[in-house]
């Protein structure tokens, strides 16, 4: 779960840094930075109700504190030093999250929030089980994830 809200963080940051170069660029203050020489160029390619969204987006971030936006601009540097196989692999998590329907997004939050309140040793233990359930079938992989969240979570109705 924490590599999908890092994934998240990442779209943001890197919605944020495209955009600071053309918004720059679109007020007239010079070439955008280097090694984005066709940044400009594709910035104008984008249909208008894109490049209103990436304001938008670009705005928000501008009112987040100094010590977020620092935060996000890391992650983003982060982002950008990982191999193109985990990147490519971020973006296959992040497509299949933007695929799930919300109800199982919300169950998957839920549960998140939970695993966060267990102590650190049970929390280690549950990925472990949940990392083993990768190579069962589907049937059986999802009556394990319901035993493990009974076991786990005795005080949530299974879902």
């Amino acid at each position: 779960m924490p590599g999908k809200c890092f994934a998240l963080t990442c779209v943001f940051a890197l919605t944020a840094c495209l955009v600071a170069g053309p918004a720059c660029a679109g007020k007239g203050r010079g070439t955008p930075p280097a090694g984005n020489g066709d940044l400009q160029q594709w910035w104008q390619t984008l249909p208008q109700g894109e490049r209103q969204m990436l304001r938008d987006r670009y705005e928000i971030f501008q009112g987040l504190p100094p010590e977020k936006q620092e935060r996000l601009r890391q992650r983003w540097q982060n982002y950008r030093q990982l191999p193109a196989a985990e990147r490519q692999q971020m973006h296959q998590k992040f497509q299949r999250w933007q695929d799930m329907e919300p109800d199982e997004r919300d169950r998957l939050r839920g549960t998140y929030r939970k695993l966060k309140d267990l102590p650190p040793e049970k929390q280690e233990r549950l990925k472990q089980e949940l990392h083993a359930l990768r190579d069962l079938p589907p049937a059986e992989r999802e009556a394990r994830r319901q035993e493990l969240h009974r076991r786990y979570f005795p005080d949530a109705s299974s879902r």
